[in-house]
């Protein structure tokens, strides 16, 4: 464990780092006000034409070679030839403008869960209550299941792939924040959970510096109209 994480292992210390475990998104001020009226539709994956199957240099056996020579052995497939072709990535079928309007509502819809969410396992962390704080830490990796599902059947379009990417591994980050205080909870709490306490402060800020590429994505994104 870094020397960082045993310097916060106090309660108020683990409540400001859970705090900023947020999926909390710069307002919408900035972002496109265009309401998502229109459904985001899935398109299937465009296949990319995979290369030819090599073909093989030896000669095929000659038909009047003699009837000792040795049968041919039948060459085995070449890995061009059996090689699934490739796929792009899902993309949506909605207009630009509107998927990215309909993908920030939802993020922003989170902020009011998430606000609910931390403060129920910061609270359950500060007050030393391991018996609080799993059933915290699982409604957050039961929310975290339920965005990644949303950002699976919700397709970006090519404008905001990068930040609909950083979402999903925010939500990651997140998720493993929440099971390092499961771990910690398991252990009871205490002197004997003290370096399960550790881990879920480095994973709590490996989320914080998720959160923060997040925001940058989100500021380095533009949908046409």
């Amino acid at each position: 464990m870094s020397g960082r994480a045993w310097l916060m292992l106090g309660g108020v210390a683990i409540v400001v780092v859970v705090a900023f475990v947020a999926l909390a998104l710069p307002r919408g001020d900035a972002r496109p006000s265009v309401p998502p009226t229109a459904s985001g539709g899935l398109i299937p994956a465009a296949s990319v034409t995979a290369p030819p199957p090599s073909h093989d240099p030896s000669p095929s056996p000659d038909a009047t070679s003699p009837s000792t020579s040795p049968p041919a052995s039948t060459a085995l497939p070449s890995a061009a030839s059996t090689a699934r072709p490739a796929t792009a990535p899902p993309r949506t079928s909605a207009a630009p403008r509107l998927a990215y309007a309909a993908f920030l509502k939802r993020v922003n819809g989170d902020r009011a869960t998430v606000d609910r969410l931390n403060a129920n396992l910061s609270t359950a962390v500060q007050a030393q209550d391991p018996a609080a704080a799993r059933p915290a830490a699982v409604a957050i990796l039961d929310f975290t299941d339920q965005e990644r599902d949303w950002l699976r059947d919700n397709p970006p379009a090519d404008c905001y792939a990068a930040a609909h990417a950083s979402a999903g591994a925010m939500l990651d980050a997140y998720a493993a924040a929440a099971n390092g205080f499961i771990t910690w909870a398991d252990a009871g709490g205490g002197l004997a959970g003290l370096a399960a306490l550790g881990d879920a402060v480095d994973l709590a800020q490996k989320a914080a510096d998720a959160l923060t590429a997040f925001g940058q994505a989100l500021d380095a994104t533009s949908c046409p109209a």
